[in-house]
């Protein structure tokens, strides 16, 4: 416990330290200034963007759960995903959200290894093709831009990463020696559990059609959110070309869901004002795209919220009576 407050306190300095500089270096009263003056109209239409991306990941999952037989309606689904959402924002811990939404599905169908492997599945495709568009976009920032020797080491480190996690995955003679040493470090109980969640995820490789069907929806998903940026970026009065948007935006995504930050913090605004400014975009506009654009998560997670807060009354009025 001791542990995990310290490593958490340790990315909050970190987050803190990186924003710190940024101010330092920009000025915050620019800052302010300059996300003051954006256009209230397009503000509204990126949060729209980033509104619906989401119904479409709630729908993505529901996919999913279908796909494991968990009886459950869309509605519930959208319900339990956008808790998620508000958790993953608020909580100290990015992956709180995704715990709940298991515990959500747990209580909702009795099913753990199918709630652990239907978010583990919502968001391995996200990640992946953020992943898949970051590595595409390596030659331009490395040949055109500039070698940068971070950026390199990164979309290596992409690179072999997801694709020892894919082998791994949809793999089982790759992954039988890894799941020996598993099965002798663990508890029986917890590596039975463990091997049934590992088949419902490799069993779902094995399924072109729904593996179909969610890699579109999450190209679906992921451009909605490149495009909140740059619609946030247009709403600054910055005008350049989208294309950029989906170079540059999977590399910031990627960069901030590294664990050495709170909540992305900081590493955020670092990699944008780095990569926006490869295009000529200044450092107060790149910060102000990126500040904003978590501004717009948090406030497309509010109705989680709403729905946290109504689900706790309701369940301390049932233990009352």
């Amino acid at each position: 416990m001791v542990r995990q407050g310290l490593i958490q306190l340790g990315k909050i300095i970190i987050s803190a330290l990186l924003i710190g500089y940024l101010l330092f270096r920009i000025g915050i009263h620019r800052i302010l200034d300059h996300i003051a003056s954006a256009d209230p109209l397009l503000f509204a239409a990126a949060i729209g963007i980033f509104l619906i991306s989401h119904i479409v990941g709630s729908y993505q999952w529901y996919v999913l759960l279908c796909n494991e037989k968990v009886p459950i309606t869309w509605p519930k689904a959208l319900s339990f995903y956008f808790v998620g959402l508000f958790l993953n924002n608020f909580l100290v811990s990015s992956m709180g959200g995704d715990i709940f939404r298991m515990v959500d599905i747990k209580r909702h169908s009795e099913d753990l290894p199918g709630a652990v492997a239907t978010v583990f599945l919502d968001r391995l495709a996200g990640f992946f093709l953020l992943s898949t568009l970051a590595v595409l976009s390596g030659p331009w920032i490395i040949i055109e831009k500039g070698l940068s020797s971070h950026l390199t080491l990164l979309i290596l480190f992409l690179v072999v990463s997801w694709s020892a996690l894919l082998f791994l995955l949809f793999c089982r003679s790759a992954a039988r020696p890894f799941a020996r040493i598993f099965r002798k470090a663990v508890p029986e109980k917890f590596s039975s559990k463990a091997r049934e969640i590992y088949d419902r995820i490799y069993a779902f490789g094995r399924q072109k059609s729904v593996v179909r069907r969610v890699l579109l929806l999450s190209v679906l998903i992921q451009s909605m959110r490149i495009m909140t940026h740059y619609v946030l970026a247009c709403s600054l009065g910055v005008h350049v070309s989208p294309a950029y948007f989906f170079l540059i935006v999977p590399v910031i995504a990627i960069a901030a869901s590294l664990p050495v930050s709170f909540g992305g913090i900081g590493l955020r605004e670092q990699t944008g004002v780095i990569l926006f400014g490869m295009i000529g975009i200044p450092a107060v506009q790149a910060f102000s795209i990126e500040f904003m654009a978590y501004i717009s998560a948090i406030l497309t997670s509010i109705p989680g919220g709403i729905v946290f807060a109504v689900r706790r009354n309701v369940k301390r009025h049932r233990n009352s009576k």
